[in-house]
């Protein structure tokens, strides 16, 4: 086979894996976890049921590939902003933000495939899972340059970024619990104002404040 016509394969079977994962998509928007069968994936997609199994193994795999993909997206903002040039304590506002509002624009969707299926706590917190391997170290490189401008007082960086992402995953996993979550942004901000003010009363006169 030459060098062209493998390329065309695989563009071929990328296409045939997106339109899968596509009507996976909106099988579980419309009919839940529960309505994904491989039989109306069939369907849906318009293929044969054993096609399917040319690019999944079974319903399993097929989850987490829709799963992966639809989280892309979130993975490459939120570097963005992390990467970018804004300062210390606005990269942070920025990610806390952005990581609770992404879940808010396909709510029903997310429901269905992170709290349903109870993928937040498997995947979110998994200490190997890929959002968490990669975030973990972005946040805490921001913490530093935070330490080093003297916005941040001194702490285990590694630490402290750890625990904003999981408590980033505790906030998205109750507002896809509830039925009827307030404005994303005052759950971004009650979380914000607790990493970078804390939960203390009285507040030190002292000291720069982020």
């Amino acid at each position: 086979m030459t060098e062209t016509r493998r390329q065309r394969k695989a563009e071929w079977m990328a296409l045939c894996r997106r339109g899968i994962r596509e009507a996976a998509v909106r099988i579980l928007s419309r009919d839940g976890a529960e309505g994904l069968t491989m039989e109306k994936l069939a369907a849906e997609a318009g293929v044969a049921k054993g096609t399917l199994y040319l690019y999944y193994r079974d319903k399993k795999e097929l989850l987490e590939s829709v799963k992966e993909e639809s989280l892309k997206p979130m993975r490459e903002e939120l570097a963005e902003v992390l990467d970018g040039s804004l300062p210390p304590q606005d990269k942070i506002r920025q990610f806390v933000s952005r990581h609770l509002g992404y879940f808010d624009k396909n709510r029903d969707f997310f429901r269905v495939l992170l709290w349903d299926r109870q993928f937040a706590q498997a995947y979110f917190r998994h200490k190997q899972g890929s959002h968490y391997r990669t975030s973990v170290p972005k946040v805490a490189k921001v913490l530093e340059e935070g330490l080093r401008s003297g916005v941040f007082r001194p702490m285990n960086a590694v630490t402290v970024a750890a625990m904003l992402i999981e408590s980033d995953i505790v906030v998205i996993a109750q507002r896809l619990h509830e039925e009827a979550p307030g404005p994303v942004e005052e759950d971004a901000k009650m979380l914000l104002d607790v990493f970078l003010n804390g939960i203390s009363a009285r507040r030190a006169t002292s000291g720069r404040q982020p």
